[in-house]
């Protein structure tokens, strides 16, 4: 059993980004912060960082990580790695390249299957029927690897993203609103033009990251006066260079649509903190006898505000990375990333920046874990007074 690490915090959040075969990157990171005590008392996932956080909540603290390695080692392609001796990039590529060409025309065992019919061909279906490749066999896979009864005691809260597709409204399945099944894990991970809809109560539902790969907004309306510590871990990497060919455009195209959107995000929670910060303040001023005023109670209540500890691990892949790194899942790829999440996590593990003290009356510090964090200074930009480790 995992001896749980001592916190000043109240809530210790896990959020798992959508990234297809960079999900192994967060395995790395979960088995990393989970041997040091981290236990989760909330997960927010989409897509592939749904199926994780789902395996972690249906399982107990000692079989998580086991589970996790297990669904990773299911659904790899069994390619030969490049020799590290030869430290060739071209070798590697080619690797990559290989990969994800083997995924395109034959999809991965235990989880998805290229259709027999071209789905074109396909002038009256339903959206559930309408994709590239069937997920039949990633139905059976969860089911290998997930307790749902597990995650329907509600121990753990468990939160995904989806998207309800007749009103493009981004919804969430959450284990403390209802009972959760594998239908509901295979809908926040059903990416179109890829992946068939899933039907649930009559309705169809797509990827959560179809209309924001980042979950965050939904921690930030929580308006508990606690401290939250939010390991948010990121599959396509913020910062980058220049691309210096087409592979590398759609490559750092990709990182910017998928890894941007948390930014915005953060900046108007810190407007939002700052507001009700300002309403906490100037409630002191009243006096004691008039705070029960049934106009003014609600008014006051509105300044109630808690801490959130942001730790942001992204997974920065190689140099070798192409641009179809989200959907090579061989298992040289697989292995790597998951040891680079490991690596990322214990480079600050002993000395934590998230343990740091700060000032009270701050409704969100970042923590960037990162090698080489780039502010741009540029001024068509907001400052974000990022945290930076």
């Amino acid at each position: 059993m995992v001896k749980k690490a001592e916190s000043k915090f109240d809530h210790t959040v896990f959020m798992f980004q959508g990234g297809g075969a960079l999900g192994a990157y967060q395995v790395g990171v979960y088995k990393a912060l989970h041997e040091h005590g981290y236990v989760a008392d909330w997960l927010i996932g989409t897509s592939i960082g749904s199926v994780n956080s789902a395996i972690i909540a249906g399982n107990r603290p000692q079989d998580q990580v086991k589970k996790l390695e297990h669904f990773w080692t299911r659904i790899a392609t069994m390619l030969p790695p490049v020799p590290d001796t030869l430290n060739n990039i071209f070798m590697e590529r080619a690797q990559h390249f290989f990969a994800a060409r083997y995924t395109e025309l034959n999809g991965q065992d235990g989880f998805f299957k290229p259709r027999p019919i071209n789905p074109w061909l396909s002038l009256d279906s339903t959206a559930d029927k309408l994709s590239y490749y069937d997920c039949s066999e990633l139905r059976e896979t969860l089911l290998e690897v997930i307790n749902f009864d597990i995650i329907n005691e509600r121990k753990t809260r468990l939160s995904m993203g989806s998207v309800r597709i007749a009103t493009g409204d981004l919804v969430y399945f959450d284990n403390t609103k209802i009972p959760i099944t594998v239908d509901h894990v295979m809908a926040s991970c059903a990416l179109p033009p890829a992946f068939p809809a899933v039907a649930i109560n009559n309705e169809f539902f797509w990827d959560g990251g179809v209309h924001s790969n980042n979950q965050l907004n939904l921690l930030l309306k929580e308006n508990e006066p606690v401290q939250y510590l939010c390991f948010m871990v990121n599959l396509f990497d913020s910062y980058g260079t220049r691309p210096f060919n087409m592979d590398d455009v759609l490559k750092r195209q990709k990182d910017i649509t998928y890894s941007s959107r948390h930014k915005q995000a953060i900046n108007i929670y810190r407007h939002v903190h700052n507001l009700k910060h300002a309403i906490r303040v100037l409630s002191e001023h009243i006096p004691k006898n008039q705070r029960e005023d049934p106009e003014l109670k609600p008014l006051i209540a509105l300044g109630q505000t808690g801490i959130i500890h942001l730790v942001r691990f992204h997974c920065k892949g190689r140099a070798s990375d192409l641009s179809s790194k989200d959907y090579d899942f061989s298992m040289p790829s697989i292995r790597e990333h998951i040891k680079s999440g490991y690596a990322d996590v214990n480079g600050v593990i002993e000395t934590p920046p998230w343990n740091t003290a700060c000032p009270k009356d701050i409704g969100l510090v970042l923590y960037e874990v990162s090698d080489s964090p780039m502010e741009s200074g540029s001024p068509y930009e907001e400052p974000t007074n990022f945290h930076v480790s």
